[in-house]
């Protein structure tokens, strides 16, 4: 069945948008996790990785170079027509999200969490359940390959994500490292505002990949410079799985006060592999 257009959003009249390759207001953000959803806990898949060294004074992760043409998903290999405008407040608090009932899509085993974070993305950017047709394990080994040779075990690096997102033409995706907490989830809602796609952020120390589809500020970003994001909006793919390690899973579309996110969004640290470009930041994957 087809989805019900969304509205086309209000906007506040403020000063002029902000190119997502600006500067970036930093700050900084406790590391303890605060809070727990409860319960028993499952198995951190192992997820992590990325793509080469980051260049001085931004926040991208070069891309690897372009590998030879790799089959893609049988759904949605054509430009899809640009989707509806989300819905989004017209005065403070600025609220943003793009998701929609039924986008959402759990992984298929414990080491899926980024081909099922990218068919929720994909179902998040299109009209109609293009990501659930998507297999899960086409996917799983797209991003495998698209990955470096650095990968160790399961799972697949934030550069195999973005290429993957990539080779399924819904618009480019980059990968960023971030110094701070705040300034990453900065940089996911400028992002969010200005190309009306999904942030995949890699939580749990790079074990795990959660979607951002909205946020809620204190101003518009593409209005001013001057906001704050006080909340996320997320769809965790391991949910309704709980881990032994992390806590209960979050449900989709949950609004995730940032002052919480540091029981989960926690800088890069992989225990078996060194990145450098990495290693000590908070990484996201983001559309450019």
């Amino acid at each position: 069945m087809a989805r019900v257009p969304r509205p086309r959003p209000l906007v506040a009249a403020g000063p002029l948008a902000i190119a997502i390759g600006g500067a970036i207001l930093l700050g900084s953000a406790s590391g303890g996790r605060v809070g727990s959803r409860g319960g028993a806990a499952p198995f951190a898949p192992a997820l992590a990785g990325a793509a080469d060294a980051a260049s001085v004074g931004s926040p991208f992760v070069p891309s690897p170079p372009p590998s030879p043409p790799s089959p893609r998903p049988s759904a949605s290999t054509s430009e899809p027509s640009p989707p509806p405008y989300p819905a989004v407040s017209a005065v403070p608090p600025y609220v943003l999200d793009l998701y929609a009932a039924g986008d959402f899509v759990p992984q298929a085993t414990d080491t899926y969490c980024v081909p099922a974070s990218i068919a929720t993305m994909v179902n998040l950017m299109i009209r109609g359940p293009g990501g659930r047709r998507l297999d899960q394990t086409t996917l799983y080994r797209l991003a495998r390959r698209y990955s470096s040779d650095r990968l160790l075990g399961p799972g697949a690096e934030p550069a195999g994500m973005a290429r993957t997102l990539d080779a399924l033409r819904h618009g480019r995706y980059r990968v960023a490292a971030v110094p701070t907490r705040a300034a990453a989830i900065r940089l996911a809602a400028r992002a969010i505002r200005r190309t009306h796609r999904p942030v995949a952020l890699f939580v749990w120390r790079g074990a795990h990949a959660w979607v951002m589809s909205g946020f809620r500020a204190t101003a518009d970003p593409a209005r001013t410079s001057r906001f704050a994001v006080t909340a996320v909006r997320v769809e965790d793919v391991w949910y309704p799985r709980i881990s032994s390690i992390w806590g209960r899973s979050y449900r989709p579309d949950s609004l995730v006060p940032v002052r919480q996110l540091g029981g989960d969004y926690l800088r890069w640290q992989r225990p078996t592999v060194r990145y450098a470009e990495l290693d000590g930041r908070y990484v996201l994957v983001v559309p450019v």
